[in-house]
């Protein structure tokens, strides 16, 4: 056994035994040199309540290569890319040192969410409304907790397909696709104004627009659903 797998062996270990950062570390096809990592979205944020999963590929030269992180889980945020979840962090760059470990690197991940950097951005388009529209980038960002990190109570499955959808008689729970057989565990209990977006949203949706783009556009222009559908055109 190399002295490199003896340490990742013992970081895993230690991750194991560190109940306090609700940090969990698995394996992925038994490869130790390829992990998935999990952790709660930190409170007081737009990703509270969520579980945020992050693939890990370690290289042969690790520890003295920073590992190569980046999200599962969809995530609206100014330093992680919205379609290939690559994380900006400087430690996964230029700032990796062997001391620090998969852990610790999580955590750091883990704290990006609460300290967005926009000047230094993944993603130009959400550090551009971070910066000029941040009510919407919060309501946004909120929204995709609830579409991707919460499948079970939110309003999508893990393949982005609408459920808990507003029937005939402005009923919720409704399954859009039944290929998944994914339902919500608890149904939400919808305000009046929650239950006439979710129409407006739909609405764009039976148009043939994604729906979380639909969401996206209607946020963006105040819900109005023409100027949201003028947007969806234009993109």
């Amino acid at each position: 056994m190399t002295q490199r797998i003896r340490r990742i062996q013992k970081e895993i270990s230690d991750c194991q035994k560190d109940q306090a950062s609700l940090i969990q570390l698995t394996l992925e096809d038994g490869n130790i040199m390829h992990l998935k990592g999990r952790f709660p979205g930190p409170p007081a944020t737009p990703y509270e309540g969520g579980v945020f999963q992050v693939d890990i590929i370690l290289s042969d030269n690790y520890p003295f290569q920073p590992p190569k992180v980046k999200f599962d889980t969809k995530v609206y945020h100014p330093n992680v890319s919205s379609q290939t979840g690559v994380i900006c962090l400087d430690i996964l760059k230029q700032q990796w040192s062997p001391v620090l470990t998969i852990s610790s690197t999580l955590l750091s991940v883990q704290s990006l969410l609460c300290t967005p950097e926009p000047n230094d951005p993944q993603d130009a388009q959400v550090a551009s409304q971070y910066l000029n529209d941040h009510k919407a980038f919060e309501e946004t960002a909120r929204f995709w907790t609830e579409c991707y990190a919460k499948p079970e109570t939110g309003d999508f499955n893990l393949n982005g397909q609408l459920y808990g959808s507003i029937d005939s008689n402005n009923n919720s729970g409704s399954l859009l696709s039944s290929q998944t057989g994914a339902k919500p565990s608890v149904e939400p209990v919808l305000t009046a104004e929650e239950i006439e977006k979710r129409k407006k949203v739909q609405e764009l949706v039976d148009m043939g627009f994604d729906a979380n783009m639909a969401r996206t556009a209607l946020i963006k222009t105040k819900w109005v659903t023409e100027a949201a559908l003028e947007t969806l055109l234009d993109a």
